[in-house]
């Protein structure tokens, strides 16, 4: 595991001494920093010479270089992206990354180390009070506001003294007329290894849906099963990428960014979800374990055609594991990945190849003659198989003969709809009260 896992929390700042102004000057010298930053990168300079060209007035030297390190880390993240999209084999089928932006209007987040630009303390009276050096010898205090549970979050980890917790680089915002903190808490989990599973999740992660399947790692006994569907992802994105596809057309490039902004909101908010629920699911089972399959290099064999390139290109397949991986790290639950190969057309049952027709799965084998009611689900019961065996040998097997019954019905919960009325799961107790554990 490299960096401890992390949960960034939102609050309000209700600022009792200070000046509101100097929080705004400190946000527009910000943005120039981070405009100085990303200029001087375009022309070669090392991060200590742009440290060394960027002197603003009346800003605090600490702040300078938590913002050029965000600058310095946007510039990467355009530079790995630029890199992939060069490596496809038709990359005139897909828009170029663009570079991050020289010409920003308005205020920048303020970007601050704790204990350096900002500091956060547990009052006498019970609030959580912060203060802000927006300025030399200018700061901002006051208390937060936010949720109970954040807030809670945020006291144990300014009150342990045993090194459990930390914090990142914070941000202050300023949205219609109000200030918030956004502090990254950081918890240095105590993960299990891996062998001391008792339950094993296997995750298949495809185009509309993700299905989940948990076995007993000693009996093999199925003990849960689930599938997630997020099949509206696909239509809302093809809707929106028609509409960015005619701004371009019509040189309308601010509705087209504001359009890419929303996809990719409307993107994160159903990935947070999923990952969310397939916690609640994990968490569920005695010493879970979840195993994902290796999908390393599994854009590289795609080229069915610029329509189907381009939407096989774009499904979050990594991004969905990396934040089931993140909050799986920070509940202490360990995850591992193996082998892709024919999960999605091996039978779970005998090991042989089947067949998928309209979301079902048929065994060709005779003796077997196998029918799964969820195709993909089939496949998460080979990904937690090879899972076990992964536990067991640290070598996956050269076969795939299993000594398995056929899976009971599918629960299928629908990720789709907005706001209060998203038909998803949200804790232990309500997956249980779907029923999908029997």
């Amino acid at each position: 595991m490299g960096s401890p896992p992390t949960k960034t929390k939102q609050f309000r700042l209700h600022i009792e001494e200070g000046d509101r102004s100097w929080l705004k000057d400190a946000r527009f010298t910000s943005r120039e920093v981070f405009v100085r930053s990303i200029e001087l990168k375009q022309r070669g300079l090392s991060r200590t010479d742009i440290q060394r060209h960027i002197k603003p007035d009346d800003y605090l030297a600490n702040n300078k270089c938590a913002v050029v390190g965000k600058a310095l880390a946007t510039w990467g993240s355009y530079q790995k992206l630029r890199s992939q999209w060069l490596s496809l084999d038709n990359p005139e089928d897909y828009p170029e990354p663009g570079a991050p932006s020289t010409d920003r209007k308005g205020a920048f987040p303020l970007v601050m180390a704790h204990g350096e630009g900002y500091r956060l303390t547990v009052r006498d009276d019970g609030r959580v009070g912060f203060s802000i050096s927006a300025k030399p010898y200018k700061k901002v205090s006051g208390f937060l506001r936010g949720r109970h549970s954040d807030i809670g979050l945020l006291k144990d980890a300014l009150t342990e003294t045993d090194g459990e917790y930390g914090f990142g680089q914070a941000e202050v915002l300023y949205r219609e007329g109000v200030y918030y903190l956004h502090v990254p808490i950081q918890y240095n989990a105590d993960i299990p290894d891996k062998s001391d599973a008792e339950t094993v999740i296997g995750v298949d992660i495809n185009e509309r849906n993700v299905a989940l399947t948990a076995l007993n790692r000693e009996t093999l006994a199925t003990k849960g099963t689930l599938v997630f569907d997020y099949g509206p992802v696909k239509g809302e994105r093809a809707r929106l990428h028609d509409i960015s596809r005619r701004c371009q057309e019509r040189d309308q490039h601010s509705i087209y960014r504001r359009i890419g902004d929303k996809e990719e909101r409307y993107v994160n908010w159903v990935l947070y979800r999923i990952s969310a629920a397939v916690l609640a699911f994990a968490e569920t089972f005695d010493a879970p374990t979840i195993v994902f399959e290796d999908m390393s290099g599994i854009r590289d064999g795609m080229d069915y055609g610029t329509f189907m390139n381009r939407r096989l290109h774009r499904l979050p397949f990594r991004a969905l594991q990396d934040q089931i991986e993140h909050k799986a790290a920070w509940n202490e639950i360990p995850t591992f990945e193996v082998d892709a190969y024919y999960n999605s057309q091996t039978c779970s049952c005998c090991g042989e190849r089947g067949t998928r027709r309209k979301g079902r799965f048929t065994c060709r084998n005779d003796e077997c003659s196998l029918q799964q009611d969820h195709a993909d689900r089939n496949a998460s019961v080979n990904v937690a198989w090879r899972g076990v065996r992964r536990i067991s040998s640290d070598d996956e097997p050269a076969d795939n003969y299993r000594t398995r019954k056929t899976q009971p019905s599918v629960r299928l919960v629908s990720l789709c709809g907005s706001g209060r009325d998203v038909n998803r799961p949200t804790s232990s107790a309500q997956l249980a009260a779907r029923g999908v554990l029997n």
